[in-house]
């Protein structure tokens, strides 16, 4: 009777009123099937549809109607055929061509991008693919390589069958995997299932890399990339300040009027869009089984997307308009934080770093697959080569970028740049180690064991002659904790501490993820160094951000196991140096500045890290006699920073006083996301962030997230929500000590909310005034703008003569500066100790 109504409706398809008039008689028959699908057998409306091809009937009007609701239920009512086990619609060829047309002409209708048609033609797509997945005979019905014009209705006879009318499944996936929410995520999931069925058939292998497929996902990632803000300013939304800041008087810098805010919802809107179909770009290398598939969508990938579009953007970025290299350093830093595959990264590193790394692909293969494989590639390098005027890293690589931006007059850039830096030297410094910095190998001697404590009391010297506090103690402990996670999860030191399974050899890609670097350690002249380390000599008038940046970096370049500490952050490693070097800091109390001799007297042959640190420690001391009440006020500034996380040990001590559904829910929620790892974390945690973890911070009960591997202070801040976390596969969950400092807020309390200091209200705005370097960066710059392809070595620096300038800063400001520097250096001393202890660097008794 429902198909009978609808019968006498479609007679009147030119009426105005016909789409409404259907919609219910369509309604009808679609809940007749999907009652009858849940049913047991005999399922007697669908072998009628069957038998009497309703679907034809359904098509038609489906295809010439333009009211939605009629379009969204003659979708689900393909969708309903699909899903059915009975008569195999999904294996008759004449039914995949009246699907796939009206598809196309629900796609025509849509009124707006992502609407509910989009949704429902997604939804019906996926289930084809679903169905293609689990029933690999049926794909004849979908995939016809070599077919005739006149084999299908949509064809037209006199016209030539292009790739995308043999397998048009595929090419309408495609127009919908850069879409947000359930649309994309249903393109993307039915594309994957089908480039997993290519193990199965050579023929598919061959079609998708002769096909545009890696074409047009490759030009729609240079598309998406193209769309992300030109400009932006790392900023804070109001009331979200972390509390290192407030506490500081730092305030959101104003933006340049055509820079957006990094936290606006345009900026996170598209850069999540580009993020998400980059993890798609990874999913798809990781789900396909052909090996010349992957190698074609890599050839695309560099040719369309990192040649023409990635790379330029980092070439043209400046900073003198003090917005694109802020934009194009952050994007980078979340691209690398993002992704998890080796080949991608590679394939980045090495072209950015003007170090092609050299292929690796079957070259004696006689494939079919193979040599159309080499066939596309030769075509694509051939159209997309180089012309004599475009930028290429052979004369401006991504190392001599990062000079010059480390030597910047603009903070952000400053800051943007560190955090990238950091995070590809924590995450890929294995595959980046050696085009970074200018390395010398060395032959991994071990240090004598009187030479490596004499470093650690150095070093806790200097921690105590900063502030001597009675927590350092547990402070250490803290610090040790977070070391031995830093230092485990260091890219670097998953090959020493972890015995991956052998790859099957056959696979190019998965020897290449293998790739190792030797025992090397950085040469001090080296100019990238340089540059942190003139950052390093202005910590106590940098800005904040910079500090907490800086040591992130740093930290992360001592963490490596493969990066020898001798030479640029400890002394020469031969025993008769050593005690040379501590024969007289051996006599010495137990800080030397305080024993009225110069730190760095005994140290200027050693480290240039260690020369720096004894000469920040010295000024520190000469503040502490210049300005009244110095350690009060400073012994104040940590209270204000342990304060916070005191409280919240008392409120985690009394569950009761938090209602059941918000344990449950917010707290656990919560609970796993907190960002705990290096100083910078510490200090930094934002006052979004809960603070309903453990009172320890250790992952409790069933973690709904994994916690991620540990990046320093800057690093979970400085990305703003924009940086995904790394996978799941990647994620490590590791219990870590209490610290004071490890938090400072909860989600119940602003930043703004947590105690002000004790003093005089007015006594920390009060300017004090420093020396700075920075006039020695922007000579540094100079040279580095001069002579890109041979950077002067640190001598032929000194002979620019670089002014010193005087920077006024508040008192406030310049606490927290000390802070983070005791902070770190107890951090690198902790470090040291585990590395010693992790990889046997230090030679016993």
């Amino acid at each position: 009777m429902a198909v009978q109504s609808w019968q006498k409706a479609a007679k009147r398809q030119s009426d105005p009123a016909f789409g409404g008039t259907v919609t219910p008689s369509l309604q009808i028959i679609n809940r007749i099937l999907r009652d009858e699908i849940h049913n047991p057998a005999p399922h007697l409306c669908i072998q009628n549809v069957a038998t009497a091809q309703v679907y034809l009937l359904v098509y038609s009007i489906g295809v010439i109607n333009c009211n939605e609701q009629a379009i969204k239920e003659t979708l689900r009512f393909f969708g309903l055929l699909v899903d059915s086990e009975d008569e195999d619609f999904i294996n008759d060829a004449s039914f995949a061509d009246r699907l796939l047309v009206l598809v196309q002409a629900a796609s025509s209708a849509g009124t707006t991008s992502g609407s509910d048609i989009d949704t429902e033609i997604a939804e019906l797509l996926f289930a084809v693919t679903a169905k293609l997945r689990q029933q690999p005979e049926i794909s004849s019905a979908w995939f016809r390589p070599g077919l005739d014009a006149d084999q299908s209705p949509s064809l037209n006879a006199s016209t030539p069958v292009s790739k995308s009318e043999e397998f048009p499944l595929v090419f309408k996936l495609l127009e919908y995997v850069h879409y947000d929410g359930k649309v994309g995520d249903f393109a993307r999931t039915g594309l994957l299932y089908i480039l997993e069925s290519t193990g199965r058939s050579y023929k598919l292998q061959k079609w998708i890399i002769e096909s545009e497929l890696a074409t047009m996902t490759a030009s729609g990632l240079g598309a998406l990339y193209s769309q992300l803000s030109s400009k932006v300013a790392l900023a804070y939304a109001n009331g979200l300040e972390p509390p290192v800041l407030v506490f500081s008087n730092v305030t959101n810098p104003d933006p340049p009027a055509d820079a957006e805010p990094i936290f606006s919802n345009t900026v996170q809107t598209n850069l999540t869009t580009f993020l998400s179909y980059l993890a798609f770009w990874q999913d798809m290398l990781e789900r396909c089984p052909s090996i010349d598939i992957k190698a074609t969508l890599l050839d695309h990938f560099d040719f369309l997307f990192l040649r023409p579009v990635l790379y330029p953007s980092l070439v043209e970025s400046s900073d003198v308009d003090s917005g694109s290299s802020v934009a194009v350093m952050t994007y980078l830093r979340c691209i690398f934080d993002s992704i998890t595959h080796t080949n991608i990264i590679r394939l980045l590193l090495h072209y950015m770093l003007g170090s092609p790394g050299e292929q690796q692909r079957d070259k004696k293969s006689s494939r079919p697959t193979t040599l159309a494989r080499r066939r596309k590639s030769e075509t694509l390098i051939a159209n997309n080569a180089n012309g004599p005027n475009d930028p290429s890293p052979d004369l401006l690589t991504l190392t001599n970028i990062l000079q010059g931006y480390l030597a910047s007059r603009n903070q952000q850039t400053i800051t943007a740049s560190l955090r990238l830096l950091a995070t590809i030297l924590r995450l890929w410094h294995h595959i980046a180690a050696t085009k970074l910095f200018k390395m010398q190998l060395v032959a991994g001697k071990q240090r004598p064991i009187e030479a490596h404590n004499q470093y650690l009391d150095i070093l806790y010297s200097m921690v105590e002659g900063i502030l001597d506090d009675e927590s350092l103690e547990a402070y250490y402990e803290a610090h040790l904790q977070d070391a031995q996670a830093t230092v485990e999860l260091h890219s670097c030191s998953a090959r020493h501490l972890i015995r991956e399974e052998d790859d099957s050899p056959e696979d190019p890609f998965a020897q290449q993820d293998r790739w190792t670097v030797q025992q090397h350690s950085i040469i001090p002249d080296d100019p990238l160094f340089l540059c942190l380390l003139s950052l390093l000599e202005d910590f106590l008038v940098n800005d904040i951000e910079i500090n907490l940046s800086l040591s992130e970096t740093l930290a992360a370049l001592a963490s490596c196991s493969n990066t020898s500490l001798d030479g640029w952050l400890l002394g020469p490693s031969s025993k008769d140096i050593s005690h040379h070097i501590f024969e007289d800091t051996a006599k010495t109390a137990s800080h030397p500045a305080i024993a009225g001799q110069p730190l760095g007297s005994s140290l200027d042959a050693m480290s240039p890290i260690l020369t720096r640190l004894s000469a920040l420690v010295e000024r520190i001391d000469k503040l502490r006699g210049e300005i009244q009440d110095f350690d009060i006020y400073l012994a104040e500034r940590r209270h204000v920073f342990r304060i916070g996380e005191e409280i919240d040990d008392v409120v985690a001590e009394v569950p009761n006083r938090r209602s059941h559904d918000l344990r449950d829910g917010q707290i656990s929620k919560h609970r796993d996301q907190v960002a705990i790892g290096s100083i910078s974390e510490r200090l930094k945690a934002s006052s979004n962030v809960s603070r309903s973890s453990s009172p320890r911070g250790r992952p409790e009960g069933n973690a709904e997230y994994h916690q991620a591997p540990p990046k320093s202070l800057v690093g979970r801040l400085s990305q703003l929500r924009l940086s995904p976390s790394r996978s799941p596969s990647k994620m490590v969950e590791r219990p870590y000590s209490h610290s004071p400092l490890r938090r400072t807020s909860t989600s119940s309390r602003t930043s703004s909310g947590l105690p002000s200091p004790r003093g005089p209200p007015d006594v920390f705005h009060r300017k004090i005034r420093l020396k700075a370097n920075t006039g020695r960066r922007w000579h540094l710059r100079d040279a580095f703008d001069s002579e890109t392809s041979s950077i002067r070595s640190e001598s032929t620096m000194a002979e620019h003569n670089a002014s010193e300038e005087m920077r006024d800063i508040t008192l406030s400001h310049l606490l927290t500066n000390i802070i983070i520097l005791q902070e770190f250096i107890l951090e690198l001393a902790t470090i040291i100790q585990v590395r010693a202890s992790m990889f046997g660097e230090v030679m016993p008794d």
